[in-house]
């Protein structure tokens, strides 16, 4: 059964209307039916209709297709128009609450609605159902296991805890409210290509919920397609970019120019000849992808999946170039581009729209410095701090935060060895051993600061103190759960104290000098070690 937050936003009439479109693939379409007909208990016919678009098929798909389904189903023919177009007229056939656009060539599961539904509980949720790769991805043509590989490395990436972004949307398998999907304009219908990633930009800029299912997963097999037709379909995916691009100038995200920063230095100059010399790349790719489809034949798949990469790369670049015409357009794209990028500051992130590592860094010291100054004023009768360049010269606590700052900056670049050497450079210099994916965040106090031990999972928020000797250990619980401390906003750490395991101590708390601490305190604690006994010694006293 679905949670009852989920039931109650869907209502009591259809929850999801299906929507399939359909080219030419009519068998397909029939096998996909069959699946849907073999649904959970959790999501009944009673509750889903199913709808495919026929966009002009040669053969009529109700001649293949028409059968005795426990579900609704409506079959709509329209004038080959495109997948876009199909997929709109679907939607505004609809009677369901979620609209789910399912690609005909997919296999889906018993649970594949309920996975789907059952995340469904606010009106502003889109839900993208993972993509699984055939078993029989070893038969595949190259060109289809670039694209699986590619697939799942999104999966595993989305999986793992990455943000799911509107420009990562994909209407092989995601579901919506139609009233959302309505109200952002449906699809642009003057993309015939990336339709998708356009409508997940808009979506995300209403402020919807992206949400990655795992349970709502389809099979995604060959899709029969040629070699040539792959190559086509790489050169239109760039030249679109650019028209996603112009459309959200505002986003660096939505440029095709957001790749960059990804490509290794080894691809760069064939993809620069794809963008500066487009019609000497193209015999370049046409040769790439034969030694890639050799090296895969001979066993070598993961050398044949990288030439598939360069391959798509050059192409796509190439389509980039058609789009924006002649050199001073492509330089006017571009610096479009990197106007986007300018306005949000050094250091950008073209992936995430927002500040890069560096300008996440610079913010984060100088938020520690402020509350510094703040607590100097505070506990030191009104004398002010110095300049933080001064202070990170005096303070050794001061100077351990700006060291814990740069680790996680190279951690956000990916840049793994470097903060492990900046870790191991903390452990000598301060004898302070802090993980680098400890979580201080920004505003946090050091005091002293040598002898510090804080563990890969603690969680410190701002305005907290930390002495000199301080543990935020990794440990268990009385339940057996594993983890290490959360500190809430303001909590003071007295020198020497140490805590560990799963607790959390509320905010403004007070831990006193010497206390061990392996369980959670409410808000405003004051916790305190045992005072020692004093007692005379026994003896003689000393001549």
């Amino acid at each position: 059964m679905l949670a009852p937050a989920a039931q109650a936003h869907l209502g009591p009439g259809l929850w999801v209307s299906v929507v399939v479109a359909n080219y030419n693939r009519p068998e397909l379409v029939r096998r996909l039916l069959s699946e849907l007909a073999a649904q959970s208990p959790a999501v009944p016919p009673s509750r889903f209709e199913a709808i495919v678009v026929d966009d002009g098929s040669e053969v009529d798909v109700r001649e293949v297709v028409l059968a005795d389904y426990p579900f609704s189903l409506t079959v709509h023919r329209q004038a080959n128009a495109g997948a876009a177009r199909a997929r709109q007229a679907g939607a505004e056939l609809a009677r369901g609450k979620v609209v789910l656009f399912l690609d005909d060539d997919m296999r889906v599961g018993p649970e594949f609605l309920e996975g789907h539904l059952a995340l469904h509980d606010a009106p502003d949720t889109v839900v993208l159902g993972q993509l699984r790769p055939d078993t029989d991805i070893a038969k595949m043509p190259l060109f289809e296991k670039f694209f699986a590989r590619m697939l799942s490395d999104k999966a595993d990436s989305l999986l793992a805890g990455q943000p799911l972004r509107g420009h990562g949307v994909y209407t092989g398998n995601v579901s919506m409210d139609r009233e959302l999907f309505l109200r952002v304009g449906g699809f642009d219908p003057q993309f015939r290509a990336l339709e998708d990633e356009e409508l997940g930009i808009r979506l995300e800029k209403a402020g919807a919920r992206l949400l990655f299912s795992d349970r709502g997963s389809s099979l995604h097999g060959s899709d029969k397609t040629s070699l040539e037709k792959w190559l086509a379909r790489s050169y239109n995916d760039g030249a679109y970019a650019v028209r996603v691009g112009r459309k959200h100038r505002d986003l660096p995200s939505a440029s095709p120019f957001r790749h960059f920063e990804h490509i290794s230095p080894i691809s760069l100059p064939f993809l620069g000849l794809g963008l500066g010399l487009p019609a000497a790349a193209e015999p370049l790719a046409k040769l790439a992808v034969q030694v890639a489809i050799s090296a895969d034949k001979l066993g070598l798949e993961r050398l044949g999946v990288a030439g598939a990469t360069l391959v798509y790369g050059i192409q796509f670049y190439r389509g980039v170039r058609h789009e924006a015409g002649s050199l001073p357009g492509l330089w006017s794209e571009y610096r479009a581009f990197r106007s986007a990028l300018r306005d949000l500051g050094p250091g950008s992130d073209p992936s995430t729209d927002r500040g890069g590592a560096l300008a996440d860094f610079t913010a984060a010291v100088r938020e520690d410095h402020a509350v510094m100054l703040a607590y100097q004023g505070k506990y030191s009768q009104g004398e002010g701090g110095g300049s933080l360049p001064s202070d990170g010269v005096k303070k050794i606590g001061f100077q351990i935060l700006v060291a814990y700052r740069l680790m996680r900056l190279f951690r956000a670049r990916g840049d793994r060895l470097a903060a492990q050497f900046t870790s191991r450079l903390m452990r000598h210099l301060y004898a302070s051993d802090i993980h680098w994916d400890a979580e201080l965040a920004p505003g946090v106090m050091i005091v002293h600061g040598f002898g510090l031990a804080i563990s890969h999972s603690a969680k410190v928020a701002r305005g907290c103190i930390l002495f000199q000797g301080v543990t935020l250990g990794f440990g268990n619980d009385t339940e057996g759960r594993a983890g290490a401390p959360t500190l809430q906003e303001n909590v003071h750490v007295g020198v020497g104290a140490t805590l560990y395991g799963p607790i959390t101590v509320g905010e403004s708390s007070k831990i006193m000098a010497g206390c061990v601490l392996g369980e959670s305190v409410p808000a405003r604690s004051l916790v305190e070690a045992p005072r020692p006994a004093v007692s005379a010694r026994r003896g003689r006293a000393p001549a």
